[in-house]
């Protein structure tokens, strides 16, 4: 019997982790738009990045307030558990004000005059090391999935009054491509989105929030063969693991499979102001 049953390294696989992933990239992008769309006005805000890994979704968010000029100042926090992630969103965080604003040519733009402040908080997301309702912003996209819908109630812990939770959370429905034809590979069991609704629901009734938006929407990415997707899932941060195993000729068997297969993700994107 051979072990093949994915679980997050991701201390050790940060550097590869960009090129792996661009699935992540078009949700951060597509939630960042949301997120943007839902901006109350507030000009001084507090984002906190929950699960950042090398933040792609901090940049997605930040770029866009910064082409707005939506905002005076920010403080930013990054909360994950891998140091290496958190040294690649350090960077990303302090390229932000150097990132041109639009094709139009530098020398005609006004210079940027967001105040922005960033720490990195190596930490559990259900677990962080922030006060009660210190943050305008708290967000998350393809992070909360490791975890239980029980963190739901550490992000709310956080979101001022007024301010808003914004999450992309892979859910039921995901890999179904692989599950289809690949049956007996050990894959990751995401939780069905009720599960994460009835979460999300009952901080919405404790904080008398409002719901501002609710969708699940398909991300995809196609790979050469099944080989060439479970390399990009180790790259991305996957790794093996003695939970679950399968039998090694069937294996051999599945990697012979040289046809082309698709990695399929489906997210729950939901925001909530509390």
């Amino acid at each position: 019997m051979m072990s093949c049953t994915v679980t997050p390294v991701f201390e050790q696989f940060a550097t590869s982790y960009d090129a792996a992933t661009p699935i992540q990239s078009q949700v951060a992008e597509h939630l960042a738009q949301l997120i943007v769309r839902y901006h109350t006005g507030v000009t001084d805000m507090c984002v906190v990045d929950v699960g950042c890994g090398t933040g792609k979704l901090t940049q997605a968010v930040m770029s866009k307030f910064l082409q707005n000029a939506a905002l005076a100042s920010a403080q930013l926090y990054g909360v994950d558990t891998a140091a290496s992630m958190l040294a690649i969103w350090q960077q990303r965080v302090a390229h932000l004000l150097s990132m041109p604003l639009s094709s139009t040519p530098v020398s005609s733009l006004p210079a940027p005059t967001m105040t922005l402040h960033s720490q990195a908080l190596c930490a559990n997301m259900a677990d962080m090391a922030l006060a009660n309702q210190s943050a305008d912003l708290v967000m998350s996209s393809f992070a909360l999935h490791w975890t239980s819908p029980s963190v739901i109630a550490e992000l709310g812990r956080i979101v001022k009054t007024k301010g808003q939770l914004h999450l992309a959370i892979p859910v039921a429905g995901s890999f179904h491509e692989v599950r289809l034809r690949f049956p007996k590979l050990p894959v990751f069991d995401f939780l069905p989105s009720h599960a994460w609704l009835a979460a999300i629901e009952t901080l919405r009734q404790q904080r008398q929030g409002t719901l501002m938006y609710q969708a699940e929407q398909s991300f995809a990415a196609s790979y050469d063969n099944l080989k060439s997707l479970l390399k990009n899932l180790k790259q991305m941060g996957g790794a093996v693991s003695g939970k679950d195993s399968i039998d090694t000729a069937t294996f051999r068997r599945y990697l012979q499979d040289q046809s082309p297969i698709g990695l399929d993700y489906q997210l729950l994107m939901i925001g909530l102001q509390l």
